[in-house]
């Protein structure tokens, strides 16, 4: 066990809430999830980056799901002792934690809304504070799949919906706060 202390919490690329913890061999840093589990700077667990380096080896056109390009996963098979700082409570509102992280914020039609993350496929989620999930113009999925559907001009409720061809791809990784289910991590998103 090599003893740590912990940074502050941070939103990773998978959607993992998670604290740094040390630097490995590689000069990169070393994380810890809210769920206790060691992960790269992108938020991804070794047994992930194992697997995809293992494709990767079988198939030249593989492709990671994730923006996660570790090529080895030094410090992240050791075990950390580090002190029991606390995490966000179980049902705190994701956009609030965002606050307290500084993240990016702007106003779409008067609501307010915090850049969560921008995904492997560069689309970014930002959330609204009733958990909702949005892209950078404040359209919901299914708002964006009705514009994707209708290519005339669709009718909307509300005249101040900016037609875009964003995309919402929600990372599905176990331990993320898009996850359902996770222990810790289930901080209320929607």
């Amino acid at each position: 066990m090599v003893e740590s202390e912990l940074g502050p919490v941070t939103l990773l690329a998978s959607g993992r809430l998670a604290r740094r913890v040390a630097t490995n061999r590689s000069d990169q840093p070393v994380y810890i999830d809210a769920e206790g589990q060691t992960c790269c700077s992108h938020g991804e667990r070794a047994p992930s980056i194992q697997a995809w380096q293992s494709a990767e080896r079988k198939d030249a056109a593989f492709k990671r799901p994730s923006v996660c390009d570790c090529q080895n996963v030094d410090g992240l098979l050791t075990t950390y002792e580090a002190a029991k700082a606390p995490w966000p409570s179980s049902g705190a509102s994701l956009f609030k934690v965002l606050g307290t992280m500084g993240a990016k914020a702007i106003y779409n039609n008067t609501r307010p809304q915090r850049l969560a993350l921008t995904t492997h496929t560069g689309s970014e989620l930002w959330i609204q504070p009733t958990g909702t999930l949005v892209c950078k113009h404040g359209n919901t999925r299914k708002l964006l799949n009705k514009m994707k559907r209708d290519t005339a001009t669709p009718h909307f409720r509300s005249s101040s919906v900016i037609r875009c061809s964003c995309t919402l791809s929600v990372p599905r990784r176990n331990g993320t706060i898009f996850s359902p289910g996770s222990k810790k991590a289930c901080i209320k998103a929607s």
